[in-house]
């Protein structure tokens, strides 16, 4: 359950880098252990332990803990990040730089029913992931050809919150703003301003409501 694990030990990186009990340091770091553990040699991660699969959304996350742990001044092997620029090299279509799942320049990955209801060429949530992943791992956004270019496919699908179109997409959004965040400039201006509509805007407010305060 690589997923739950690599989620949960962003959790613990944060929650001990944020307060700095000792309590939290050691489940911390050997959540980070695990994912060094679990890394495919030279290239990234999926759902196995050091299997050969990797994806560009597990690796997405891992990265995340590493970078986390990193600033926690935890335990971290700088190698792992060069593993997973590798990988994102792979996935990434160098005319445009859309970056794939498993595939170089292609589509996010969602079952049938989430494709017809949410259509893929309305995301680029792996380019956002691998834009991060790529800043995160050391690429200056600002003379990297490919976080560039990411970041110019992502402000031509801002987060805007269309129903009928299935055009909400949290997994995209999430990733994204982190992505834009750190490239600053234009681009996260202009992506922030969509993104401040379409979340804000959308939040359930209604009061004595249990949901107030989520999104659908």
């Amino acid at each position: 359950w690589q997923y739950n694990h690599v989620c949960a030990a962003l959790a613990m990186t944060e929650a001990y880098g944020l307060t700095g009990p000792r309590l939290f340091k050691a489940a911390a770091q050997r959540g980070v252990d695990f994912v060094h553990a679990s890394q495919n040699p030279y290239l990234a991660w999926r759902y196995g332990v050091r299997d050969g699969d990797n994806d560009t959304s597990v690796t997405g996350w891992a990265v995340m803990v590493l970078k986390s742990a990193k600033m926690a001044e935890l335990d971290v092997d700088e190698g792992a990040f060069r593993g997973s620029t590798a990988w994102v090299d792979k996935m990434t279509e160098p005319e445009f730089g859309r970056v794939g799942y498993q595939r170089r320049g292609g589509p996010p990955a969602r079952t049938t029913a989430m494709m017809e209801k949410y259509p893929a060429d309305q995301s680029e949530s792996l380019t956002g992931v691998g834009v991060l992943v790529r800043i995160f791992a050391g690429e200056d956004p600002q003379k990297s050809e490919f976080v560039q270019k990411g970041a110019d496919l992502m402000n031509k699908k801002p987060p805007r919150w269309d129903i009928d179109a299935g055009t909400i997409d949290f997994y995209y959004w999430y990733y994204a703003t982190l992505a834009m965040f750190q490239v600053g400039g234009k681009h996260w201006k202009e992506w922030n301003e969509s993104m401040k509509t379409a979340i804000v805007d959308n939040q359930r407010t209604e009061s004595g409501r249990d949901e107030r305060g989520s999104w659908d």
